[in-house]
């Protein structure tokens, strides 16, 4: 039975499809889904005011980015939607969020907007499969 969802979104056009589908899944479950994004930690060294300007605009950012995939939820029918914003690489955050809110279930979007070294490292989807000790759903 799934009763809790974790959504892993980057703004992507994958990670969109991907909330359509954990929206589906919600709804027919009538699951708890926990929205989270990953954003990168800001550099020390742009010294202030330059780093308090930098972190407000991340966070001003990441904090749209969320509500408004949470907002897109409650409108396609899901009861509890829970929006998360952590600093961190998108993979770490995804694979500590699966340790400490053990969700049943973890969708994410095949592809996001990394930077040209994902094709060298590998894409957070499969990482995210590989090491998740729950079952995760791609969705292309």
């Amino acid at each position: 039975m799934i009763k809790h969802i974790l959504l892993a979104t980057d703004g992507s056009a994958a990670a969109e499809r991907a909330a359509d589908m954990a929206a589906s899944l919600a709804v027919r479950y009538d699951a708890k889904l926990t929205v989270v994004h990953a954003y990168s930690p800001v550099p020390l060294f742009l010294g202030e005011p330059n780093y308090s300007q930098a972190v407000e605009r991340v966070l001003e950012g990441g904090t749209k980015l969320v509500e408004g995939v949470a907002n897109r939820l409650r409108e396609l029918g899901v009861k509890e939607v829970v929006p998360e914003l952590i600093e961190g690489s998108a993979t770490d955050v995804i694979l500590g969020m699966i340790e400490t809110r053990k969700p049943d279930l973890v969708v994410v979007g095949s592809r996001g907007l990394g930077t040209w070294q994902g094709a060298f490292l590998g894409s957070v989807s499969m990482a995210v499969t590989q090491r998740a000790d729950c079952p995760v759903l791609v969705v292309k």
